[in-house]
């Protein structure tokens, strides 16, 4: 039995309706481009994307657009499924080279966390080595705080920043590999 869901199914695809009036409601105004070559209005695709999120993972997707019959004539189906496609592909590299940068960032931060991480440490033992009591080992502890909280940043950035960028690259991917298909809305 199938979980409700706020989206039909066709066969076996799961199928995100999006009823358009014009050609133009899809694409961002402010873009000056002819419409192929636009990107998506920002809201259309935050859409896209939570659909596909709503989705179960393994369910294959459909993308239909339903539109007026006169949008054949302002821009063919084809054209229509390409520009989505070519956004889509765009986003996906955009997030493929911020998933690198920001790996490449934690990288360079760790390292330098790792050289406080030392510095602290190593000062600790020369400043106040073995010291039990008194401010002395305030001092020493506070370094190896200090040391330690350095490296939380960089650690972060490493084990944490880029799962959000990969999970939205998936989702991307789940779009692209969407059929994506314009039909005439009949009501």
């Amino acid at each position: 039995m199938e979980p409700h869901t706020r989206y039909r199914i066709e066969g076996n695809l799961t199928c995100i309706d999006i009823r358009l009036r014009s050609a133009r409601q899809l694409f961002d105004q402010r873009d000056p481009a002819p419409f192929r070559e636009r990107n998506l209005d920002e809201n259309a695709v935050e859409y896209l994307i939570g659909a596909v999120d709503d989705l179960p993972k393994g369910r294959p997707v459909k993308v239909i657009f339903w539109t007026p019959a006169q949008l054949e004539v302002e821009l063919p189906a084809s054209e229509l499924c390409s520009a989505v496609r070519a956004h889509f592909s765009y986003e996906r590299e955009k997030l493929h080279r911020s998933i690198r940068l920001v790996l490449l960032r934690g990288q360079q931060i760790f390292w330098l966390g790792l050289a406080v991480l030392t510095a602290c440490l190593v000062s600790a033992e020369l400043i106040v080595p073995g010291v039990t009591k008194g401010w002395p080992k305030l001092v020493r502890e506070g370094l190896t705080i200090t040391g330690w909280v350095a490296m939380w940043r960089p650690l972060e950035a490493l084990l944490f920043d880029w799962w959000p960028l990969v999970h939205k690259r998936r989702t991307i991917d789940r779009l692209l590999a969407a059929e994506i298909e314009v039909r005439p809305d009949q009501g």
